[in-house]
């Protein structure tokens, strides 16, 4: 990436990807220490507080897992790519929840998902089901070159 960016910004172009991915690396990290206590708030109908101390203890073991690289000695691109894969695998799971949930009549009601809803669905989740292979055979290449 450094070496596309060079001719553009010269000498800088380090400087510059390597503020770049701070900045991609701290954004993503404050959804996701607020994500799983915000999740459960919801799954149990109370206002969200961050300030509980076992969301406090989540988020501090969430914050830890950003030291995986250092403490490991892990190659840091290694890491980014598994971590892109790994969510790829969920993503059967997800549309699969989504396919279960909007079918329920029971909490659906009136709104519950049609016929051409389920097709795409269904579409969808072979779609992801591909790419969750996809994904397996990278993060096991990925392992292996480690």
């Amino acid at each position: 990436m450094i070496n596309l960016l060079e001719p553009l910004a010269g000498s800088a172009a380090v400087t510059i990807f390597t503020i770049g991915l701070i900045a991609a690396g701290i954004s993503s990290q404050f959804p996701n220490v607020a994500l799983l206590p915000w999740l459960l708030d919801d799954f149990h109908q109370r206002a969200p507080n961050l300030k509980r101390p076992s969301y406090r203890i989540m988020a501090f073991v969430i914050s830890l897992l950003g030291l995986i690289v250092p403490i490991f000695n892990v190659k840091p691109i290694a890491v980014m790519i598994s971590s892109q894969a790994f969510g790829a695998l969920l993503l059967p799971a997800t549309v699969g929840c989504i396919f279960y949930i909007g079918n329920k009549t029971g909490l659906m009601g009136e709104n519950k998902f049609s016929k051409v809803t389920n097709i795409i669905l269904v579409m969808i989740f072979i779609f992801a089901l591909i790419m969750s292979y996809m994904s397996l055979i990278g993060i096991i290449s990925t392992l292996q070159n480690l």
